[in-house]
């Protein structure tokens, strides 16, 4: 084949470059027509063959191409993801977030760089730094806390549902038979008191009637604190209320100072559990140079530790021919924070309100 093709390109050669001989002119222009197709199959082979070959690379993606988009799903995906997560924490994407928590790092950052900062005083003037132990006697509520408006209507319609069930067409088979009409009677709050064998404790008691605070017997859905009148802390204005408080003496804990604050303040008629041995909160008071020497001594001021202890109902309560303090009161977390307020201004009272 490769002979004949050589010889063929050798007429044509030569057809070309003598025009004198009509035969050579003619088998010359039959050679050129032959390999002309020759050439043309095979071009056209190729490009068939090439086209194969775009047409699939056009179908089928390359392993990076596939692998590129199969990440970029992926990425996507994280992404709705993360947004519905961050949908679900309010259900509503206009409604304000993180409300109280930005509410307490606004008080928060700036108090514990004001503690710092008298760190660093403190350490600069070369003075220590006095203990002081205060407990917060806790009485916890005694009735449940009033029901918010919204509960109160999942309730109704729990109930409702819970009596009545679902109702199914009748062909489907899965209702019951019917049930007498007294079967669903839904009684009412009223009707289920007054059913009962014993007559229950009214929610609001005398002393909330009459503004008693020095009985344990009020405010019975919140929690109640016991707090006392008195200047041990050395106050210039005179005694003013805190809770009880005392200096830690050496080689005495923390939590036993506690209660020894307590027991010096109102008698040690009460019966006190603590829930742990770690303080509550810490406060920082810089002593005032217009205090008496004999009380600051050579001290840059108090760190004030804060117990929670809870009060035990089988004891007993102030001992009031005992008590050191001048006056005593049983009181909610917002009736400390106002009297906090109007003592020592709203930066201690924003301390008692987030600490209580």
């Amino acid at each position: 084949m490769s002979m004949c093709f050589r010889q063929v390109a050798r007429r044509t050669l030569l057809c070309s470059s003598s025009s004198s001989t009509n035969q050579a002119i003619k088998l010359g222009h039959n050679s050129a027509v032959a390999a002309t197709t020759i050439l043309q199959r095979e071009f056209s082979a190729a490009k068939k063959k090439q086209t194969i070959n775009n047409n699939n690379s056009k179908k089928e993606p390359t392993y990076q191409e596939r692998k590129e988009a199969e990440k970029q799903q992926r990425r996507e995906t994280w992404d709705k993801k993360q947004a519905r997560l961050e949908r679900l924490k309010t259900r509503r994407d206009h409604s304000p977030k993180d409300v109280k928590r930005t509410l307490f790092r606004s008080w928060w950052d700036k108090e514990l760089m004001y503690h710092n900062k008298l760190q660093r005083m403190a350490k600069k003037e070369g003075k220590p730094w006095r203990i002081r132990v205060a407990a917060m006697v806790e009485r916890l509520p005694v009735v449940t806390p009033d029901v918010e408006e919204w509960e109160q209507d999942y309730i109704d319609l729990r109930d409702f549902l819970m009596t009545f069930g679902k109702e199914y067409p009748a062909e489907t088979g899965f209702m019951f038979a019917p049930d007498k009409e007294e079967d669903h009677i839904v009684e009412s709050v009223e009707d289920l008191i007054a059913g009962l064998p014993f007559t229950p404790a009214p929610r609001e008691t005398e002393a909330d009637a009459s503004g008693d605070v020095k009985t344990l017997d009020r405010q019975l859905k919140t929690r109640l604190y016991l707090t006392i009148k008195s200047d041990a802390e050395g106050n210039l204005s005179g005694p003013r209320w805190t809770l009880p408080s005392t200096l830690a003496e050496t080689n005495e804990s923390l939590l036993a100072a506690a209660e020894r604050a307590v027991s010096d303040s109102v008698g040690s008629d009460l019966k006190l559990w603590c829930p742990s041995n770690a303080p509550m909160a810490v406060n920082m008071r810089v002593y005032n140079d217009k205090l008496p020497e004999s009380f600051r001594e050579n001290y840059f001021g108090e760190k004030i530790f804060y117990y929670r202890v809870q009060y035990d109902n089988t004891g007993g309560g102030v001992d009031e021919a005992a008590m050191k303090a001048d006056d005593y009161a049983w009181l909610t977390r917002e009736e400390i924070v106002e009297k906090i307020e109007e003592e020592r201004g709203k930066h201690q009272a924003k301390f008692f309100h987030f600490m209580l």
